[in-house]
């Protein structure tokens, strides 16, 4: 689903007045199709015929030998090795972009989009539920030519919907005008039968996402897997994995098999990220032949003014804890929590005290269909880093260069419950059983210019973990910040404070500036004994 700015403008994301501009800035940098141009348009009857359920038609005759042959199982059957250009022609027309929002005509005020396939020509349209539900107005743009942006035609209303598998249909009640409409001759894709997908099949995705532009997008991959659950009794494919290239905005759009059958609906996407830096990806589709499932639950889900209030009866043992004044804490290395994000607009936010620098590791798992953000913000209110994929399983790594408050933020972009708790776990100080500040003692000291005086501001000091060295330290190309142990900034005056220091150690010391970087091996003692003190004035000689 693209996500643009007027949505965090309503507050799904804003957790606090501190963080408003940085979630905003950041939903600026996410990127993404400029806004619909929603004037006014006639709606046209569509000149292209229904597009029936393709079947194989080149596997050659066999010779009639007058015994009846049974059909061959599917995985026996030769299989196109592309789509046509006419097949393509078609889909494209079946294949609309679904903005959410609110308001009509000139007055409509866009929050996201996302993409959906016509499945009968009377106007019922399947895309994922994270797309469609608690939009108060859902507007259905259609593509006439790959060429131009789809037209905006007509306006929906969700009839069927389940939040677990998020999928929903739509069906077309109004022209772009308000004016009802019943329509009988539009382009649709009948569903094929996502059972029969294997390994390898060759994948189709058509969609609007918003690196693609304005116009409709086309790409390519192969099946790479499956994920099965139990559904109503049974146990139902639920997942098919994909390396097709998929982004923001495709959510809920059309994923066709060899012979151009609807056979998914693209969902989410699932990052390998490490380090910071994202590896591969993996395309989520929802199989078609959940939608039967779908048909079980009719009904229009709540809008978004009507889930704007928060449940009577909140099962959440850390409420309230919505901002960063009312944050629960503090978390302890390794404490694995148990909570809700309640309603639409909850946000959970949790703090901690790091005593070191060593990397903060944090876990997100949240309801299945759900789609959950998290955050790690400094004392200051400053976003250090964050994980927005679309799903509830989030996880953050971050090397913090000096030690503190921190705060864990939890957000939900969409399917928030009473029902279905997340967890969080939150790993620093080396993780459980990690140095406390009751376990060390605190150093202070100031940073001087050994040529003036003068105080250094600004730089970071610092002792690495017992039994590293300065070569360790400075291997690469930046600092390896797993390997210390503490570390501080210097302020204005160039004094720093190194928390939680664990006695019974001797420690090599560093010091990184805009002059320059020192490093002196087994620079510091700290014996078993050792009670808080200051270093003093410690000149700085940068060569």
């Amino acid at each position: 689903m693209q996500r643009r700015i007027m949505r965090y403008s309503h507050g799904r994301r804003v957790i606090v007045v501190l963080l408003v501009l940085v979630l905003s800035a950041l939903a600026c940098n996410a990127g993404g199709s400029p806004s619909p141009d929603l004037n006014p348009v006639e709606p046209t009857r569509s000149s292209v015929e229904p597009l029936p359920t393709a079947q194989p038609t080149d596997v050659p005759p066999e010779e009639d030998t007058g015994v009846e042959e049974e059909t061959p199982p599917i995985d026996t059957v030769e299989r196109p090795t592309a789509l046509s250009a006419e097949r393509i022609a078609q889909i494209t027309k079946a294949s609309v972009q679904i903005w959410a929002g609110e308001g009509i005509g000139s007055t409509f005020e866009p929050y996201w989009s996302g993409s959906g396939t016509l499945i009968s020509p009377t106007g019922e349209i399947l895309t994922n539920c994270h797309v469609a539900c608690g939009a108060p107005v859902l507007v259905i743009s259609m593509t006439e030519s790959a060429d131009q942006p789809p037209e905006d035609r007509y306006i929906g209303e969700v009839t069927h919907y389940d939040e677990l598998l998020d999928l929903a249909i739509i069906q077309i009640r109004k022209d772009i005008d308000g004016n009802p409409v019943s329509p009988t001759d539009l382009p649709y894709l009948e569903m094929g039968n996502s059972n029969d997908l294997m390994l390898g099949d060759a994948i189709y995705i058509f969609g609007y996402p918003g690196v693609g532009g304005s116009t409709i997008t086309f790409t390519t991959g192969a099946v790479s897997g499956f994920e099965s659950a139990e559904i109503e009794g049974g146990s139902q494919r639920v997942i098919v994995k994909t390396d097709a290239e998929i982004a923001s905005g495709n959510s809920g759009g059309t994923a066709v098999d060899l012979w151009g059958n609807l056979v998914a609906v693209p969902t989410a996407v699932n990052p390998d990220v490490r380090e910071g830096i994202t590896l591969a990806e993996l395309g989520i589709l929802r199989p078609v032949n959940l939608v039967n499932i779908i048909r079980n639950h009719p009904g229009t889900p709540p809008s978004l003014a009507e889930e704007g209030l928060p449940p009577a009866d909140d099962p959440d043992p850390y409420e309230p804890n919505d901002d960063l004044d009312y944050a629960y804490g503090p978390i302890s290395p390794g404490e694995t929590i148990s909570a809700y994000i309640s309603w639409i607009e909850d946000v959970d936010v949790f703090w901690f005290t790091a005593n070191t620098t060593h990397p903060i590791e944090i876990d997100l798992s949240g309801p299945f269909g759900a789609d959950y953000d998290l955050y790690l913000v400094d004392w200051y209110g400053e976003l250090l880093a964050y994980s927005e994929n679309d799903s509830s399983e989030e996880a953050i790594t971050y090397n913090p260069t000096s030690s503190g408050d921190f705060y864990v933020a939890v957000v939900s972009y969409y399917g928030a419950s009473t029902s279905s708790p997340y967890t969080l776990s939150i790993v620093y100080d080396g993780g459980e059983g990690g140095t406390s500040t009751a376990g060390g003692v605190t150093l202070t000291g100031q940073a001087v210019d050994a040529y003036n005086g003068q105080p250094l501001s600004g730089g970071l000091f610092g002792i690495l973990s017992p039994g590293s060295t300065c070569s360790q330290f400075f291997a690469g190309s930046a600092p390896d910040m797993s390997l210390v142990s503490t570390s501080g900034e210097t302020n204005s005056r160039g004094v720093f404070t190194l928390n939680g220091v664990p006695r019974g150690n001797t420690y090599t010391a560093f010091f990184i500036h805009d002059m320059g970087y020192i490093c002196e091996e087994n620079w510091l003692e700290v014996p078993a004994d050792a009670v808080d003190a200051d270093l003093g004035a410690i000149e700085m000689t940068f060569n």
